[in-house]
């Protein structure tokens, strides 16, 4: 497994031919993020970009640093994208009851069924140097600037550190200590010592913003930056809410997370990490309007009022490397991550819902808009109880299609899923129509945050849902004929077809 520095993991990837490194000057306005589209775009390798010199800064910037499955197969030492289920599902096979029907409620318990809780450590590396107070100044870090249309630059790789409030009611783990949340969300900087957080009311975080302006406390928040590319992926999945990420991460690795102690705010930040940013959101000040921002859909997203970090301290490393992710049209970094993400949810998602085979978040829906599922159907109807156990889960319940097919179909395959929909839909019969909420990051729905769902039954119809039509048969070559094919395959001389 990858190590939990990355600096060694970018060795490993040097070594590996994964990483390139430019040595010319490059502008973080622009620039870097146009370099790293294009790589991205024509190398058929799309390799990790360390860019040694940057305009103006002394830290190197790293992009695309997942953006392939092999880079994130192997930060898991694993081959392939495939093998990441195996461990999960080895996991909830001895480590809860069997038969359990709620596997996916259950884990944000994972405290109680982990050995990888995190351990506080007197010192790490992510605290060599500290700036604190007046000595802040979010313009020494080489934070880029994307598209044309951003106006600001913006951390897109950062991980939102919090806690809820220090309250018995609420947020407690069932100790009385409050629950952490991380996840992974822009920040626009919005001058030397002030970042906007894009959130949305969807998201767990502006939970924990509310809670904290209705009791007048200010919410502590620590931005980090690289380290343990795990703890970056556990950051990111779209895990039920109160879930701790820090413990999924050290399962991930089969080891806990190093923690030291934020040096500003009462959290405790990954030891490994490169860069950390430290401050609080003020519960009493009024929400700024955002600027627009280039996002993971392809599209420029913004204007909505949101709430503001005030910087209270950064510390790194004595040498840090700034990692960025470049927002565009899929698969850019974060749809891998997105991918990795889909793998590794499966197996708790095929507990909770046992008819489940596979899924898949295509590409063409940027991972969020559209979901294929394959099912294991055995009674009449049984797809459009699926559909609605899918719109329950995180992620799969903003997404505007679904689309389910039997168990024989390939949902890796999008054309053998549209086809699948062209052979056994009938509109009058087998679409879903339901409002609920939508993706805030979809702007094509009247009103933004909420709107139509769609789900798609494509999966064979039993005698209860349509008259049995014989004729209306698959086309498929018998096992006898498919035999003698087999054995007489030279003799046609056509051995040189596979």
């Amino acid at each position: 497994m990858a190590s939990d520095q990355l600096a060694d993991y970018l060795a490993q990837l040097h070594d590996q031919r994964e990483l390139l490194r430019v040595s010319a000057e490059v502008d973080p306005a622009y620039e870097i993020a146009a370099i790293t589209d294009r790589v991205r775009r024509t190398h058929p390798e799309s390799p990790a970009l360390l860019f040694d010199n940057v305009r103006g800064h002394s830290f190197p910037v790293v992009t695309n640093l997942l953006g392939s499955p092999r880079r994130i197969s192997s930060a898991f030492n694993v081959p392939s994208f495939e093998l990441l289920s195996k461990r999960i599902e080895d996991w909830l096979a001895t480590a809860l009851p069997s038969g359990i029907m709620n596997t996916w409620r259950l884990l944000p318990r994972l405290a109680e069924l982990s050995q990888w809780p995190p351990a506080v450590v007197k010192s790490g590396l992510c605290q060599q140097v500290v700036k604190l107070g007046r000595d802040v100044n979010l313009a020494e870090l080489p934070i880029l600037t994307m598209w044309p249309k951003d106006l600001t630059p913006v951390i897109t790789s950062g991980q939102i550190h919090t806690r809820a409030p220090k309250t018995e009611a609420a947020g407690s783990d069932g100790d009385g200590a409050p629950y952490r949340h991380i996840s992974v969300v822009p920040l626009e900087v919005r001058g030397r010592d002030s970042l906007l957080i894009h959130t949305d009311e969807q998201s767990e975080i502006w939970s924990l913003l509310s809670e904290y302006r209705t009791r007048g406390q200010q919410m502590p928040v620590a931005i980090v930056l690289g380290g343990d590319l795990l703890t970056q992926i556990a950051a990111w999945a779209p895990l039920p809410a109160r879930t701790d990420r820090l413990i999924f991460a050290g399962f991930l690795r089969n080891k806990p997370v190093d923690l030291v102690p934020a040096r500003s705010v009462p959290l405790e930040v990954p030891a490994s990490a490169e860069i950390v940013i430290e401050g609080f959101v003020n519960p009493e000040e009024e929400w700024q309007q955002c600027s627009p921002i280039s996002r993971d859909t392809g599209f420029y997203v913004g204007g909505q009022l949101l709430p503001m970090i005030h910087i209270t301290a950064i510390t790194h490393r004595a040498n840090p490397v700034f990692p960025a992710m470049v927002p565009g049209v899929a698969p850019t970094e974060s749809h891998w991550l997105d991918r990795a993400c889909e793998r590794l949810l499966l197996p708790i998602a095929k507990m909770w819902i046992p008819e489940l085979v596979d899924w898949r978040f295509p590409f063409s829906g940027s991972c969020r808009h559209f979901v294929f599922a394959s099912i294991h159907k055995t009674y009449s109807q049984q797809a459009r109880k699926v559909m609605h156990a899918l719109w329950s889960l995180p992620r799969i319940a903003t997404a505007k299609m679904l689309v389910l097919v039997d168990d024989d179909i390939n949902v890796q395959d999008e054309t053998a899923v549209l086809s699948r929909i062209a052979a056994h839909t009938d509109p009058a019969r087998d679409l879903v129509l339901w409002d609920g909420p939508a993706d805030s990051l979809d702007h094509a729905p009247a009103t933004r945050g909420t709107g139509r769902k769609i789900g798609i039954d494509a999966t064979t119809k039993g005698v209860n849902e349509r008259e049995i039509v014989k004729h209306f048969q698959p086309l498929v070559v018998s096992p006898e004929v498919e035999e003698i094919l087999n054995l007489r395959w030279k003799e046609y001389g056509l051995d040189f077809v596979s």
